[in-house]
This record gives C-alpha cells, sequence and structure tokens, in this order.
C-alpha cells in the first residue's frame, strides 16, 4: 500500500497581518512560481514606508542643514554682519551634528535606513506569490478575512505534481534479500527493477515508476522500512494524498 505525495507541496502563509483584499487565483488552479495569489490590505504598509523614507531623510538633512548654516555664518563673520560668538555657536553645532552621525550612525541614520529596508519588504509580503510552480488546493480565507503569519491553516497549498512520490514499506527481510544479491545497498537501488501503481479503483497506472531512496532506518514497532518510488505524472491524473498499490516484481525459485 502506498501514499502519494507530488514531488514538492508547500503550505502557503503570510507573513504579514491584514485583511485580504484580493484572491488571485481559483481553487485547484494551475499556477506559476512567483505568481500573485493573495493581496493584503497594503494602505497601512505604503504608510509605514512612507514614515521610514520620510525619516531617512530627515536623518540625513540633520547633518547638512547644520554644515549650510555654519558655512553661512562663516561668510557673515566676514563681512562682520554676526558676531564671533554666533559663528561658534554654528560651528559647535555642525560638530554636535557630525558627531551624531559619526558616532550614532548605527543608532539613527542606519537605524532608519533599516526601518525602510523593513517597511519595504512588509509591503512587498502584502502580495502572497507562490514560491513554486504546481496547483493549488482548496482555498479557505475569503475577501475580508482577516489572516497573520500565525494562523493555523495556510492560505492554500500548492503541489507540484509533475512527478510524484508513491512511500511505501518493505519488511527488513525483503531489503536484506536484496542487498545480499547486490552486494550493497547502492548497488541493489541501481538494479531494482521498475515498478507499477495500482490506483485506488483498481486500475492500472500508465506508467512505470522506479524506486530511488529507500530508508536508513527500520520502524521499531512495525519492523519494515520505508521506501519510495518515483512516477511521471503529465497527465496529472494522480494528485498529492493519493494512495494506490506498488506492483513489485520479483523472481520466486522452485
Amino acid at each position: 500500500t502506498a501514499v502519494i505525495n507530488g514531488r514538492q507541496s508547500v503550505e502557503i502563509r503570510p507573513q504579514v497581518s491584514g485583511i485580504i483584499t484580493k484572491v488571485c487565483i481559483a481553487e485547484g488552479a494551475k499556477v506559476h512560481q512567483d505568481q500573485v495569489l493573495f493581496i493584503i490590505d497594503q494602505v497601512p504598509y505604503k504608510a509605514a514606508l512612507q514614515t521610514a523614507i520620510a525619516n531617512v531623510k530627515s536623518a540625513e538633512a540633520a547633518v547638512a542643514t547644520a554644515r549650510m548654516t555654519a558655512e553661512s555664518k562663516e561668510e557673515l563673520c566676514k563681512e562682520k554682519v554676526v558676531s564671533d560668538f554666533d559663528l561658534q555657536t554654528a560651528r559647535n553645532s555642525l560638530l554636535e551634528a557630525e558627531a551624531l552621525a559619526d558616532c550614532k550612525e548605527d543608532f539613527v541614520l542606519a537605524q532608519a535606513q533599516a526601518e525602510e529596508v523593513n517597511a519595504r519588504n512588509n509591503l512587498s509580503y502584502t502580495e502572497v506569490k507562490s514560491p513554486v510552480d504546481g496547483v493549488a488546493s482548496m482555498l479557505p480565507y475569503r475577501v475580508g478575512a482577516l489572516v497573520s503569519s500565525s494562523i493555523t491553516t495556510p492560505l492554500t497549498t500548492v503541489s507540484d505534481d509533475r512527478e510524484v512520490y508513491a512511500y511505501f514499506s518493505m519488511t527488513e527481510n525483503q531489503i536484506l534479500s536484496l542487498v545480499s544479491q547486490s552486494g550493497t545497498l547502492e548497488k541493489a537501488l541501481e538494479e531494482m527493477p521498475e515498478v507499477d501503481l495500482q490506483l485506488s479503483n483498481g486500475q492500472a497506472y500508465a506508467h512505470k515508476g522506479k524506486i530511488d531512496a529507500i530508508s536508513g532506518t527500520i520502524e521499531a514497532g512495525t519492523g519494515v522500512i520505508s521506501v519510495r518510488a518515483t512516477f511521471p505524472n503529465p497527465e496529472q491524473m494522480l494528485r498529492n494524498g493519493s494512495s494506490g498499490e506498488v506492483i513489485f516484481p520479483y523472481n520466486k525459485e522452485n
């Protein structure tokens, strides 16, 4: 008996909190990598990004303003418009601003820049995209639903079913017999015969599979070893979570 899984099955979850404003796919639809699946309310994240950009500009302008003021005082002092006291005050302000930029850059300007990067990332996360090509599952959330990164049920699951893995079990004695005939486990894998798949309705699957992985541990309770066979799935007949039976050929002497 075999359990069939897609080559890759990815649960899609949001990375930011918010209300779903748009569902961009239909249930069971084929999706492509980087395709937008859901859009989460972007208004607060756009506002946060604008605030972060303003904070960066403010931090950058602080030193520039102090420098312009000091340079202006220098010229006015030469023309005897301002006193030496005003000039020295401006110079002190410039030194203070430059010291703030030099000594506390990570705390002021760099912090503002980091907040801007974080705000840009959060805004990009409002577009929930598929990381792989595949087929989407059912959609438990609709427009207007409030979601967050802590939701227990994913927004959807995308399964790459172009190839499928059939997981089944063989006894320890069966594996030992195959290894003893071949000499090593690696050679036994290479010499494994092609296997057939019988679907849950009793129909034979049209494509043969190849065993390409054997577990390195024996299940203590049952004494069996997990084995994986890979089958092509060009017609998309097999879906993630399907079941069936692997037909494994072997020679029986006498």
